[in-house]
């Protein structure tokens, strides 16, 4: 399946990548990009691994990159959307609004 970003998640990716850069130095923030993109990587090829959102429905899906956050998606035909990348140094009530 083709992977494609909302301009609000790569928004959201941006400002993650900023934040550990500032706070951990660049290599870091590489480390922890990478890891991000590893797993929506796998989303091509896999798409069905992520658990449904239990508020969402069976409309979004989320894959949980460890001690950072979960990558939330939607599958439409043969895409996978990425919606939002939610940051797990927020408020879960913060994370992506009705996207």
């Amino acid at each position: 399946m083709e992977v494609i970003w909302t301009q609000e998640a790569e928004r959201q990716l941006l400002v993650l990548a900023e934040y550990y850069r500032q706070s951990a130095g660049s290599v870091t923030a590489s480390g922890i990009i990478q890891r991000i993109l590893d797993a929506v990587a796998c989303l091509a090829d896999s798409p069905h691994v992520g658990q449904y959102l239990v508020r969402r429905g069976q409309a979004y899906r989320a894959v949980m990159v460890p001690a950072y956050g979960r990558v939330i998606y939607r599958i439409v035909g043969n895409k996978v959307v990425i919606v939002a990348v939610w940051d797990c140094r927020r408020d879960s009530s913060d994370s992506f609004k009705g996207a």
